[in-house]
């Protein structure tokens, strides 16, 4: 199956740019007009699942990291997934987004040895 699909940049320097984009996606349900609709929301599905993982891969680094152990794995996963909350909600807060990247969250906490990280914790009441 063909699905195509139309992409414009919201943000950025490339703000305002259209791209017609072809993927070719196999699926066991048959193409009837009344699958169309379940399909869409299986696709929009995946995309959402990929572009949280492309977050944690590249703002977080997560697929650079060496760690074989399994738990150690799932500590370490927990740990990234509550920084980047942290991050989201400091960056909420910031007036310049662009100098707002997880690096520039980290080298914050470390300007002000954590006491920004620990602000953000007794605001939300963990």
């Amino acid at each position: 199956m063909e699905v195509t699909r139309e992409v414009t940049v919201l943000k950025g320097k490339h703000r305002g740019k259209h791209t017609v984009e072809t993927a070719l996606l196999v699926s066991s349900l048959r193409m009837t007009p009344e699958n169309a609709l379940p399909l869409l929301l299986i696709i929009r599905s995946y995309w959402r699942i990929e572009a949280g993982h492309h977050r944690l891969d590249v703002t977080a680094r997560e697929d650079a990291s060496r760690v074989r152990n399994r738990n150690s794995l799932r500590v370490l996963g927990i740990v990234r997934r509550i920084t980047l909350g942290f991050h989201q909600a400091w960056r909420a807060k910031r007036k310049n987004k662009r100098q707002s990247t997880l690096k520039d969250f980290h080298d914050a906490m470390d300007r002000h040895q954590h006491r920004t990280a620990w602000r953000l914790i007794q605001a939300a009441g963990l």
